[in-house]
């Protein structure tokens, strides 16, 4: 056994190559993890110098008296925070920097940044964006740490916003207090007008209680109203008749004044006869005192009534006033009438020639079209020719096709008959290419063509039939024929149609022409006779209106007129009631008098002078009656017009008195209601009066509490910022070097192992004949040896090169126990299955990248890296690592890992050596793939042109036996 670890050294020794790939082997690890862990050794803390770029496009706004400029303010930490390499340019600057690489991420600070800040207060508050823009597939690490920093930077401005809003508010809280203490002053003061208003309900609870009372005591009174104002009207209506009765009781009078005037002579001739009728006229004399009575009660009726007529004419005269004012609006508006008539007129007579210019211009576009029309109907004609010649040649073609067929049945010499057809069948085949079809619809055409596919195949067939296919010959030539006449007949009835059509169409088009002619020389005639129509009537118009006007002057003058009239006739029915007073004096003096006359009748005879006298009087007095008498019935009819628009009025005041019950009935209503929510606005008032007495003393007590409470900036920074964070280390990481580095000096060791294994020749046997022990001994030895010397080496230069280790012997124990487990499985996979084997050793290597740890948690890692976690070696060695690193994990942690690590490296050495027992047995030992490895890292001087499998067993390390 010694003798084989003895040789396997000395070929080790005695080949520079492998001595230098051994040597080499041992410093892999080291080169590994030194150049991985420096180039990350410290990124966090390097931040610094990861460019941002800042863009401010916030403006300042004014708030609560002061100028706010969160944007500004926030530039402003960002220069003296060195968390992030900020760069303040401008918008164009930032964009062009991300799409050129040179940041990783662009802060923009929106121009409303500072007035969404304002508006915490209002009823719709908006949220202060800070916007950020990254580039992740710059570097997604990169991205991260900006987001990081762009998280902090938001808290801060988060923390400075709210210091100012707390600053804000507590100066507003001294104002409130202020405020609270003049309130409640307020509140007293309330309370004290709360028991004036209390006294001034109370006062208004009464009023409303009279006014209620009053109110009902209106509806009960108007209830009779309705009754009152009917017997009102009724009576009206019976004043009016009676007026009627004393018109014709005036009519009467006046006749019977008319014949006492008439016999007033008579009475005067019947004086001298009086002597002689005394004695008659004491005997009748109490008649006479009666009828003077009679009289004198009947002027003073007459007296009584004459205000009436007074009114009557008055409201005459407004009527007929307002009637002159009427006909002189009609008298303007009538001559208004005849102006515009005759500037219709004018109007009319200037737009005729227009008219007459347009139609003139229309009959030129008409002939033009009907030119067009004729012109554009031409080739329809040509058209229907060119079908006529089209069927007639069909027709000719169909009586070639007729000499085929015949040629084909009669069964002559064959010869002669091909000759012949095929002269038919050019033939036919030159007179369908010489047919127009652009002037064929799409069945003809279709049809055509078939016409020459047929002839086509005849063509062809008839070079190479015999005399038994004349018969097949002849039934393709009838079909053709068939065809050929039945586009013919279509042919024929197109042309047919196309003429008819264009014949139609010629015929409708001259009817137009025609038409449009007729209607041009009926437009100018209608023209000239609308025209003379129009002036006749405008002319009419004007004549209506003149008379019209004339009549509105007449009207006019007629109600200026009646209007004078009015007036005189309210002139005149005043005379009138002067006349009937007048009338019922003289009546009273009648009566003075024919009394007189009665008591004097004894002593007639002495007075007949005094008599006489007296006739005269009495004839002249009869005269004024008269006069009166006249005047009176004149104005008969304006008091029955004024009687009767009395009944007409209180009709209508009839017709209302419902309404106004019903208004009356809702008063008294509302007034009830009034009183009745009376005890509810007095317990209301109490409320409020208690209500007030409350809100004084709670306002006085909140304005105490709010003045006692004492602020300074200290408490506006505690409200920004109410917590901080405490961080204590249970074990404490410098950097990220030193948290990555138990996994990148684990990876290394792996790597240096596989590479030994890949470089060195582990299945060579060192001397043949010996036992398996021997040959598994010197391999494992040397293994052993050299991955001892790779974590030696590893560990010490990365302490050296600034590693910070805790536990330095459990960091070298843990490194050299997992260098030993991964010999032990390369070694065993490469031994025992070679290439096949190696590669297996690659495939755990990534799958302990994944499912080892070493660098994200596994509970944030994929379920399956979870399930085969503790199954890999490079677990345990990275927990290992990390507490002999840092600490945090317990010293009994790292023996529970270093004797797993242990128990592995033995598991796996113990089946390279069953392994080897296997190869050793079926001749496998010293055969692989690697064969031209294998000689060429042999001892120098051993290579003799023979792979290792070719030698015999006995024979040595220089070939000899």
């Amino acid at each position: 056994m010694w003798s084989m670890i003895k040789g396997e050294f000395r070929h080790i020794i005695h080949n520079r190559l492998l001595l230098l790939s051994v040597t080499v082997i041992c410093f892999i690890p080291f080169l590994y993890s030194i150049f991985f862990l420096k180039s990350v050794w410290d990124p966090y803390g390097s931040t610094r110098n990861l460019p941002v770029a800042v863009v401010n496009k916030d403006i300042p706004v004014e708030y609560q008296g002061r100028k706010m400029d969160v944007g500004k303010q926030t530039v402003n930490e960002l220069k003296k925070n060195h968390q992030l390499k900020w760069e303040f340019v401008s918008a164009k600057e930032a964009k062009y920097g991300m799409s050129h690489r040179k940041y990783y991420a662009v802060v923009t600070i929106p121009k409303d940044f500072s007035e969404n800040a304002t508006t915490v207060l209002q009823k719709h508050p908006k949220t202060m964006k800070l916007h950020y823009q990254t580039n992740g597939s710059l570097n997604y690490i990169g991205q991260v740490i900006a987001q990081t920093g762009m998280t902090r930077l938001n808290e801060k401005i988060r923390a400075q916003v709210t210091n100012a809003y707390a600053t804000v508010m507590f100066k507003q809280l001294h104002v409130v207090g202020k405020g609270m203490n003049k309130a409640a002053d307020g509140a007293q003061q309330i309370g004290t007008g709360m028991v004036t208003l209390s006294d001034g309900v109370n006062r208004y609870v009464a009023g409303v209680s009279q006014v209620n009372n009053g109110v009902q005591t209106l509806r009960v009174s108007v209830a009779p109203l309705a009754s009152g104002a009917q017997q009102l009207a009724t009576g009206s209506q019976t004043l009016a008749n009676g007026i009627m009765q004393y018109t014709g009781g005036v009519s009467l009078l006046g006749n019977g004044v008319g014949q006492l005037m008439a016999n007033s002579g008579a009475l005067n001739s019947g004086a001298n006869q009086l002597s002689s009728g005394l004695s008659t006229l004491m005997a009748n004399s109490g008649a006479l005192n009666s009828g003077a009575s009679q009289l004198n009660a009947g002027l003073g009726t007459l007296d009584s009534r004459s205000g009436e007529l007074q009114s009557g004419a008055n409201q005459l005269a407004s009527g007929s006033q307002a009637l002159a004012n009427g006909t002189n609006s009609l008298a303007s508006g009538t001559s208004a009438l005849a102006n515009g008539s005759k500037d219709l007129n004018a109007r009319i007579t200037n737009m005729i020639p227009t008219l007459q210019n347009s139609m003139t211009a229309m009959s030129g576009d008409v002939q033009q079209n009907a030119t067009a029309l004729r012109n554009s109907l031409t080739p329809l004609a040509g058209t229907s020719s060119s079908l006529n010649e089209l069927a007639s040649q069909l027709g000719g073609i169909s009586s070639q096709l007729g000499k085929l067929q015949q040629a084909a049945q009669s069964g002559s010499t064959q010869t002669t008959s091909s000759s012949n057809s095929n002269s038919n069948i050019d033939a036919a085949k030159n007179a369908l290419s010489g047919i127009d079809t652009s002037k064929l619809d799409d069945a003809s055409k279709a049809k055509l063509a078939e016409a020459e596919n047929a002839l086509n195949s005849a063509n062809n067939n008839s070079t190479t039939t015999t005399n038994n296919g004349n018969k097949e010959l002849a039934g393709q030539i009838g079909q053709l024929k068939g065809a050929v006449d039945q586009l013919q007949a279509a042919v024929s009835k197109s042309a047919a149609t196309a003429g008819q059509n264009t014949q139609q169409v010629m015929t409708a088009a001259q009817g137009l022409e025609n038409s449009l002619n007729s209607l041009q020389g009926n437009s100018n005639a209608a023209i000239s006779n609308i025209s003379g129509q129009l002036t006749s009537a405008t002319q009419r118009l004007a004549d209506g209106a003149n008379t019209v006007n004339a009549g509105a002057t007449t009207l006019n003058n007629g109600a200026n007129a009646l209007a004078t009239g009015a007036q005189t006739a309210q002139a005149g029915i005043g005379a009138y009631t002067a006349g009937v007073r007048s009338a019922a004096s003289g009546a009273n003096q009648l009566a003075s008098g024919i009394g007189q006359y009665t008591a004097g009748v004894a002593q007639a005879g002495a007075g007949a002078g005094q008599l006489a006298s007296g006739i005269g009087q009495y004839t002249a007095g009869v005269g004024q009656l008269g006069n009166g008498i006249a005047q009176l019935n004149a104005n008969s009819g304006a008091l029955n017009s004024g009687a009767a628009q009395l009944a007409g009025a209180l009709g209508q005041l009839n017709g209302q008195v419902p309404a106004l019950v019903a208004g009356v009935n809702q008063l008294a209503a509302g007034t009830q209601q009034l009183q009745d929510n009376s005890p509810a606005l007095i317990s209301g008032i109490a409320r409020l009066n208690a209500g007030a007495s409350q809100l004084a003393t709670s306002l006085a007590g909140g304005a105490k509490q709010i003045n006692g409470i004492k602020t300074s900036p200290r408490t506006a920074k505690m409200f920004a910022e109410p917590t901080a964070l405490k961080h204590t280390d249970y074990s404490y990481v410098p950097n990220y070097g030193h948290a990555l580095a138990p996994y990148v000096l684990s990876l290394a060791i792996y790597v240096g192992a596989l590479v030994f294994n890949f470089v060195y020749p582990i299945r060579r046997v060192a001397e043949f004949g010996k036992a398996p022990i021997a040959w598994w001994a010197s391999k494992v030895t040397v293994g052993s040896l050299v991955v001892t010397a790779m974590a030696i080496a590893e560990d010490a230069i990365m302490m050296a090169c600034g590693l910070t280790v805790i536990h330095p012997v459990a960091f070298f124990a843990t490194t050299i126990c997992f260098g030993l487990a991964s010999m032990a499985i390369v070694m065993f996979l490469s031994m025992l299955f070679d290439n096949p084997g190696r590669f297996f050793a690659m495939v755990l290597l990534m799958l302990q990248l994944g499912g080892s740890g070493g660098t994200f948690p596994m509970e944030i890692t994929m379920k399956f890296y979870n399930v085969i976690h503790w199954y890999l070696p490079m677990t345990y060695s990275i927990l290992g690592l990390r507490d002999s690193i840092s600490g945090g994990l317990g010293a009994h942690y790292t023996m529970f890992c270093n004797t797993v690590l242990i128990v592995i490296a033995i598991v796996f050495y113990a089946l390279l050596l069953v392994g080897m027992i296997w190869l050793q047995h079926h001749h496998y030992a010293g055969r692989s793939e690697l064969d031209n490895n294998q000689e060429l890292l042999g001892p120098e001087g051993d290579y003799d042109g023979m792979h290792l499998q070719e030698r015999r067993p006995n024979q040595g390390d220089n070939g000899e036996q």
